[in-house]
């Protein structure tokens, strides 16, 4: 048994289910999230510079400060196409994955010049300092305890959307929003919140794979990343609750996936075959949904 896949797994599940809670709040609100990927490069990037400014301030501190930039500036992102659909009617799954386009060219830019790293010929920033990273728990692996935080977090989100007055007015939005506006809700409230929620999520996963697994921002960390959560969120059927299961398994289908590919010379990305393929799979029932909703009228 390789001990280093099941603990990579493992640690790339985590990171499903920090983002897949992201998406999860953003498809209860009716407002899908597509530019996760741009938001946990962002994430990431802030979380590295500011890391590397901060290396001689106390670990607790500077990470606190890192992790809460990184939620923070990929909250912003979503709170402003939330603006854009107040103010211009526009719609977030497509202001959501514009934005993303613009952003991940940006921090492309800006790590290949001001911010890069001088140790390597990586297209990177500086490696974080060693008290910044967090502690494998199955080596030779980069499982760590982000992966309980992970679980934590989904079980809370899992909390606030099912046994909280703000969580069952959150599903009904999502489900119409022109109801939530005769029963008084407060529509912009629970736009604006959700899709802070799904961007600081995003945020916060980019930071915990600079922390726990790369421990440097480099060049497309993010790819397929922010994809595979918003599967996995599907999959659970946007419940936190079931993200620990689904996230297992698009983790380790990916993890094997690709390491078959390695050791047979493929040519081609094994994960995004994946994760075209259980996109496809989830396409089925909202096809055949819609179909019994035709024929039924």
């Amino acid at each position: 048994m390789n001990f280093y896949y099941i603990s990579y797994a493992l640690n790339l599940a985590a990171l499903y289910m920090i983002a897949g809670i992201g998406s999860s709040f953003s498809i209860k609100s009716g407002d899908l999230n597509i530019g996760g990927e741009g938001q946990i490069y962002i994430g990431g990037f802030v979380c590295a510079v500011i890391l590397n400014y901060l290396k001689n301030l106390p670990s607790i501190f500077a990470l606190f400060m890192a992790i809460f930039c990184s939620m923070l500036v990929a909250g912003i992102l979503m709170l402003f196409c939330a603006l854009l659909k107040k103010i211009k009617g526009a719609v977030i799954l497509l202001t959501s994955y514009i934005v993303s386009a613009a952003i991940i060219p940006l921090v492309d830019g800006l790590i290949a010049g001001p911010f890069r790293g001088n140790s390597n010929n990586l297209l990177s920033t500086e490696y974080i300092n060693e008290k910044f990273r967090f502690i494998s728990i199955l080596k030779p692996g980069p499982l760590n305890i982000s992966f309980f935080i992970a679980i934590i977090f989904c079980i809370l989100a899992g909390l606030v959307i099912y046994k909280s007055s703000y969580g069952r007015q959150l599903c009904i939005y999502g489900i119409s929003e022109e109801y939530s506006k005769f029963s008084s809700f407060n529509t912009t409230r629970l736009s604006f919140s959700s899709a802070f929620a799904s961007g600081a999520f995003h945020g916060l996963c980019g930071a915990f794979a600079i922390c726990g697994t790369y421990y440097t921002c480099h060049n497309g960390f993010y790819i397929s990343m922010g994809w595979n959560a918003l599967t996995c969120a599907l999959i659970a059927r946007s419940n936190p609750f079931l993200l620990f299961p689904t996230s297992l398994f698009m983790s380790f289908m990916v993890t094997y996936a690709n390491r078959y590919a390695l050791y047979h010379n493929f040519s081609f990305d094994m994960s995004s075959l994946i994760q075209s393929l259980f996109l496809l799979l989830i396409a089925f029932p909202i096809f055949s949904e819609g179909k019994k909703r035709i024929t039924s009228k």
